[in-house]
């Protein structure tokens, strides 16, 4: 199936899902409804293997992967014992948003589908494993497939490899806006008509070489504003498309992504705000957005419209739930602010937005993002 570019508004028609509450939308929404402290309870102490070489990391308790086995979720398991652990968890994200979504999950290198990645240090472990393994064994025990593995981009050229998705491939590392940016520029390609699908999302996993640069930094480190969280693991991917895409396949439309907006500069500058102030006035919306600690409430209500039916997790809620999963922070916000968008049974099918979603994401050092989505004005509701 070839998709034809459309530009226009952008819709979410799925939502994939790899936590420590397992595979799916669902797995995510229930482990979101649960009492508070899940991820803390959910922890398990881990040792990450040490690269050749290196000292064995000291246990620490994280909020890691639930047990998968991608061959049960990717379309082809050619070349998948090659990728990182990054790369095979944002695949299976991406697979089973794809399901979601009604659609193929593979293409014949179509440009007309794309992939965006959000992350803070994917090919991190590999990058470090490669060359301890080249100092420790000689060039003769490294693997030339590891290599690849190494960069950021990973996730995302995997991704677009195993689907044949060979439109705009992004890979965004603004800290925990990171998601919410890749996001950002998914529907930015969907709106000039440079991609029709755009798989996004974002991926973060704890290896030996994040947890000893976590622990190094830990003085420093401010986890999650006003709060403490274990380290946790992620991948999510949403589906955007266009509306006009989406209606012509005749794909269920969980919600539209109206509006985004990114800041940059101290905490004191409120970039928080500023990020949700630009989202607002890119969806067509105004007025205040409440604030604590300089970063925007999530679920707030705009323009008279009321909140979603279910609230939208800020970022001390994730964490709690998830672990504190820095780079896909956001996607995992992003995917409960759509499945929490369920428009009115009653609802005729050209109404308008009757609720929104805003999703925030700020990092220490300096970036921010805002999205908001509104109810589909199809009718879809999140299965």
């Amino acid at each position: 199936m070839t998709y034809v570019p459309h530009g226009g508004d952008v819709v979410v028609t799925g939502i994939g899902a790899l936590t420590s509450a397992g595979v799916g939308h669902e797995a995510l929404r229930r482990r979101a409804d649960a009492p508070r402290g899940a991820a803390a309870r959910e922890a398990e102490a881990r040792v990450p293997p040490a690269p050749p070489g290196q000292p064995e990391a000291a246990p620490v308790r994280l909020a890691a992967l639930a047990p998968y086995d991608p061959a049960e979720h990717l379309p082809t398991a050619k070349g998948v014992r090659t990728l990182s652990a990054e790369s095979r968890a944002f695949a299976v994200a991406a697979a089973d948003a794809c399901r979601h979504a009604g659609l193929p999950g593979t293409w014949d290198r179509d440009p007309a589908v794309g992939v965006a990645a959000g992350t803070t240090s994917a090919g991190l472990e590999d990058y470090a494993a490669l060359f301890a393994t080249r100092l420790a064994r000689g060039v003769g025990r490294v693997n030339p497939a590891q290599g690849p593995q190494t960069g950021l981009n990973a996730p995302a050229s995997a991704v677009s490899i195993l689907t044949g998705a060979a439109g705009p491939n992004l890979t965004v590392a603004t800290g925990r806006a990171a998601a919410l940016d890749a996001l950002a520029g998914a529907a930015r390609a969907i709106r000039t008509g440079d991609a029709g699908v755009m798989l996004a999302g974002g991926v973060q996993l704890l290896g030996h070489a994040e947890l000893t640069a976590r622990r190094r930094a830990a003085d420093d480190a401010v986890l999650v504003p006003g709060e403490a969280a274990v380290p946790g693991e992620a991948a999510v991917v949403l589906v955007l498309e266009s509306g006009a895409a989406a209606r012509a396949r005749g794909a269920r439309v969980l919600a539209r992504l109206l509006g985004a907006g990114s800041a940059f500069g101290p905490p004191e500058s409120g970039p928080g705000e500023r990020a949700t102030r630009a989202a607002l006035a890119e969806a067509g919306l105004d007025g205040p957005s409440p604030t604590a600690n300089g970063a925007p409430a999530n679920g707030t209500q705009a323009n008279g419209l009321p909140a979603p039916a279910r609230p939208v997790p800020d970022a001390s809620a994730v964490a709690d739930a998830f672990g504190d999963c820095t780079g896909a922070a956001g996607a995992v916000q992003a995917a409960l602010a759509v499945l929490g968008l369920t428009p009115p049974a009653t609802a005729p099918a050209t109404a308008p937005a009757t609720a929104l979603a805003l999703v925030c994401a700020t990092d220490p050092d300096g970036p921010a993002a805002a999205l908001v989505f509104g109810t589909s004005r199809d009718g879809g509701t999140p299965s």
